[in-house]
């Protein structure tokens, strides 16, 4: 199961803007994913943590050094080039603390923001002001809560987790009293 935002992921998730958001908003952001490419070593780097990978331009320039990533031109990173790079950063599992907790929990990174971004959408509706897509604003459920065993106590082999948000009882509480968050 890959952990890391796939690139679509990554747009829908963490570049588009929320729902009922204004329409120039969304047209910047289609704007924004069509000249993404190509982007600089440091700019990729950021990329790519955004998506789940905890990687650092020193870490990419490494890659291209030891022939991992062939660019055709210096620090000059194409869209396949960002792939190959998530994609080698992925099968080494080596990612930001959030998406190392995803893998712990049995979800991808995309299955933890985006129900995320669905209760802050929802709750942004409700309450008729802006709520961040904040996990420290939520509180976060697991289904099921915690992995199975078999009756020797051994895990079981682990199933896709199912996570969904509910907002905290203090920021509800605000949000009901009309103040922001």
């Amino acid at each position: 199961m890959r952990i890391g935002l796939t690139f679509d992921e990554y747009v829908q998730l963490r570049l588009k803007p929320m729902a009922g958001a204004d329409p120039a908003f969304l047209e910047a952001a289609e704007q924004e994913r069509g000249a993404m490419f190509p982007m600089a070593t440091t700019v990729a780097a950021n990329h790519l943590r955004s998506r789940g990978y905890d990687v650092r331009a020193s870490m990419l320039e490494l890659l291209v050094k030891n022939g991992v990533a062939k660019l055709t031109k210096s620090d000059t990173w194409t869209q396949a080039d960002v792939e190959a790079a998530a994609s080698y950063f992925e099968d080494a599992m080596i990612y930001v603390p959030y998406a190392a907790m995803c893998q712990t929990l049995g979800c991808t990174y995309a299955d933890f923001l985006r129900p995320l971004r669905e209760a802050a959408e929802e709750a942004s509706t409700k309450y008729g002001r802006h709520v961040r897509d904040d996990d420290q604003l939520f509180i976060m459920h697991r289904v099921p809560p915690r992995g199975t065993s078999d009756e020797a106590g051994n895990l079981a082999e682990a199933t896709k987790a199912v996570i969904s948000f509910t907002l905290c009882d203090d920021i509800r509480e605000r949000l009901e009293r009309g103040e922001e968050v």
